[in-house]
């Protein structure tokens, strides 16, 4: 049909090389990159998950802490019910009430205690007798004196510790941190089970501390 020379015929099957060439390349391109889209599409779904995963997480961890509400009065900017956390401290609470006015008085409490559910934290004025303060329960923020003016343990400040007979300053932190770790006394002789107090010293104190 078509008379080619030699030199033609060449020519030709050179030009059918190179047009085959030419697509093969485009074609290898074309997938590697559709290779490539697939891997940065899995590995931003991974992602997506992960980051998904982690999210969940920390809400569940979050939801599981026990909710407590506790009370703040006393010389704060915002006295009422709060809601706070399990493992949140007293020094959160007053936060949240807005924080202290003038006058107020901190050296009698302990701000690095752990808050409980129905807990009342009252905030005294300086030179205010805390002994005289009222608490619905657990350990408090507040000096608390028990029936009769004798010392509830479960509730009572480090310095009113220390007033104790016997009792010096590392005992009295002893107690706080041994009703911290374990929950309320619920016997005045359980406070025996604190280091450093043994029969002898609890003789001394008994007539002195009640844990109502």
């Amino acid at each position: 049909m078509f008379n080619f020379s030699k030199k033609q015929q060449y020519a030709v099957i050179i030009l059918i090389c190179i047009a085959l060439c030419i697509s093969g390349y485009f074609i290898v391109e074309r997938s590697k990159n559709q290779q490539d889209i697939k891997v940065q599409t899995a590995t931003a779904k991974s992602s997506v998950s992960n980051n998904s995963k982690g999210n969940n997480e920390t809400i569940k961890n979050f939801d599981s802490k026990k909710e407590l509400k506790v009370y703040i009065t006393g010389l704060v900017k915002s006295p009422g019910v709060y809601i706070m956390r399990e493992g949140d401290r007293i020094d959160d609470a007053i936060k949240l009430a807005g924080g202290v006015i003038e006058g107020a008085d901190l050296s009698n409490m302990n701000l690095a205690e752990k808050v409980k559910d129905e807990q009342m934290i009252k905030v005294t004025k300086i030179g205010e007798n805390p002994g005289n303060q009222s608490s619905n329960t657990g350990n408090s923020s507040v000096n608390i004196a028990g029936n009769n003016g004798k010392i509830n343990i479960n509730t009572a400040s480090k310095e009113q510790l220390d007033s104790l007979p016997g009792i010096g300053a590392v005992t009295a932190q002893k107690i706080i941190d041994f009703r911290e770790q374990h929950g309320k006394f619920q016997k005045i002789d359980d406070i025996m089970n604190v280091p450093r107090i043994g029969q002898k010293l609890f003789e001394q104190i008994k007539d002195k501390i009640t844990v109502d």
